[in-house]
């Protein structure tokens, strides 16, 4: 007993058991890390409290960690496929509102019981973060705790048994998603096309303004009559006859070839001369530098055919910026692959170092922001608070990526490991202050609470899918994970992915994460004002 006295102790056990716990799965349904508050509850009900000062920092961490995931992706989710998903990513929040609102007249819930039942329900652990900053860490934990697991079984099973309900073909989904994304997003590809435009002969590439027509790159030239390819820069000279590989994607390629000439088979392949590396952006001073900045062609006789940044290749052009781990396609003679491999770095280990003064300068930005009182018209005096404050900092952060040498965006793993740590902090802090007064909230509130939960986690999931599937469109494995997403549940995208191994899910889910989230954290400030009123 004099142990759990010691505040770090008490925290690292409480942290310990909660992974543990966490680590327990029963068919497709784990609690993961959030099972940490349970025990903080357990050990809070008998008196073991940690100091308040580890959850402001822990809520800090998690808050700034997901912004800067988050800030990328925020604004693409308005475009395209992201804003019906968005639509009803929206429309799910607002239902989910409105239940919670309903309950809490009818059941007689207060305004902190109200926001974690909200958050618990919808399993939103930011929000919940949000909640704690306007009402207190009494009962809003408290709620948070009774209805979260609800919410995690609710979303999975809705995901299981959607298939059946609508009467969807997995199969038949998956091509023709297959279809609908190679004919929106083709891949990058090649062409080798024959020099047969007279315009064309005698000028130099950089004089053609092929740029101009289709966003393509010349890679190799094959004189007429000669053996061995050679590479195309800005000033190689276009004759009759000879042959080019092109590089972009069909629709691209289809114009520069009525502009170029007509298509050719057989290979301009590469011999003892000319080689293809990848080469990985390992060297933080080189992150934000354009590639016309290197010059690859003039200065080492090498020419980059495409990038591949986070999976996905885009075009090289003279004014792209290079970000650190992208992958450069590159073609030329081995020994200068090799001196553009040691300036650049190519090591993907040094890809994963994380720098601590971008994380702590952001978390201190983000913390002095949170702290601004704004003076608003019939409002008076508002605060963004700690929770909005890092979040805000972290979303520009996160999609500004680079600020002079300071690189902001953090490695995956790096990212993850610090918005763990934080949540872990936080859970701990919060669960052993709620603890108090958990029982006595199950006591009071129990049945009523336990079922506004099921209403607040099934019926917004029953509003999104109808609208998303019949008035919105969406494509049945997008709409998966945008459920998922919505309800920012890692279980029900678990789920989908158990019902297909396509990455759709998994994309539709990343989209709307960013408006889920930020959404969520409104929504229990509107309910928390609703109920106050």
């Amino acid at each position: 007993m004099v142990l759990f006295s010691n505040p770090i102790f008490l925290l690292l056990l409480i942290i310990l058991l909660g992974e543990l716990l966490g680590r327990v799965r029963l068919g497709s349904f784990s609690l993961g890390p959030t099972a940490i508050i349970f025990v903080a509850l357990a050990f809070g009900h008998f008196g073991f409290i940690l100091p308040t000062g580890i959850q402001t920092i822990g809520l800090a961490l998690f808050i700034y960690a997901v912004g800067l995931q988050a800030g990328p992706g925020f604004l693409n989710s308005f475009r395209s496929h992201g804003l019906a998903m968005t639509t009803g990513v929206v429309l799910m929040t607002v239902v989910g509102v409105g239940v919670a609102y309903a309950c809490c007249l009818i059941f007689g819930f207060d305004a902190a019981i109200g926001a974690g039942l909200l958050s618990g329900a919808m399993t939103s652990t930011p929000s919940l973060a949000a909640v704690i900053e306007l009402v207190g860490d009494d009962k809003a934990p408290a709620a948070y705790g009774v209805t979260y697991a609800l919410g995690v079984i609710g979303v999975a099973l809705s995901i299981r048994i959607l298939p059946r309900l609508l009467r969807v073909d997995i199969s038949a989904e998956e091509e023709r998603l297959a279809r609908e994304l190679a004919a929106e997003n083709p891949p990058i590809t090649f062409r080798h096309l024959e020099v047969s435009n007279p315009n064309l002969y005698g000028k130099r590439v950089v004089d053609i303004f092929l740029k101009e027509i289709a966003p393509v790159t010349i890679t190799r030239l094959l004189r007429r009559g000669a053996a061995e390819p050679e590479l195309v820069g800005a000033e190689t000279v276009l004759q009759q006859g000879d042959r080019l590989r092109v590089v972009g994607r069909p629709a691209d390629l289809e114009k520069v070839q009525l502009y170029i000439g007509h298509p050719v088979e057989g290979e301009i392949a590469f011999d003892r001369v000319l080689t293809k590396k990848s080469i990985v952006v390992s060297k933080r001073e080189f992150s934000g530098t354009t590639i016309g900045y290197f010059n690859f062609r003039e200065v080492f006789n090498v020419q980059v055919a495409r990038i591949t940044r986070n999976g996905v290749d885009i075009t090289a052009s003279a004014h792209t910026r290079l970000h650190l781990g992208d992958v450069l396609h590159a073609v030329g003679d081995e020994r200068s692959l090799r001196n553009i491999s040691r300036i650049l770095g190519d090591n993907i280990k040094a890809t994963y170092e994380i720098s601590l003064l971008p994380i702590v300068l952001g978390l201190l930005l983000g913390l002095l922001l949170g702290q601004l009182t704004i003076p608003l018209p019939f409002i008076g005096p508002f605060t963004l608070g700690t929770a909005a404050g890092t979040l805000v900092v972290g979303l520009v952060l996160g999609a500004r990526y680079q600020t002079g040498p300071l690189i902001w965006d953090l490695p995956s793993s790096g990212n993850r490991l610090i918005r763990d740590l934080g949540l872990a902090l936080f859970m701990a802090a919060v669960g052993t202050s709620a603890g108090t007064s958990f029982v006595s909230t199950v006591q009071d509130e129990g049945l009523p609470l336990l079922l506004s939960g099921l209403a607040v986690t099934l019926l917004p999931v029953a509003a999104g899918a109808a609208v998303g599937f019949w008035l919105l469109r969406i494509r049945f494995l997008r709409l998966l994970g945008m459920l998922s997403g919505a309800m920012t549940s890692a279980s029900g995208l678990d789920t989908a992915g158990a019902l297909s191994s396509t990455p759709y899910a998994h994309s539709s889910y990343a989209t709307v994460y960013p408006v889920a989230l930020i959404g969520k954290i409104l929504a229990v400030k509107i309910l928390v004002l609703l109920l106050s009123l």
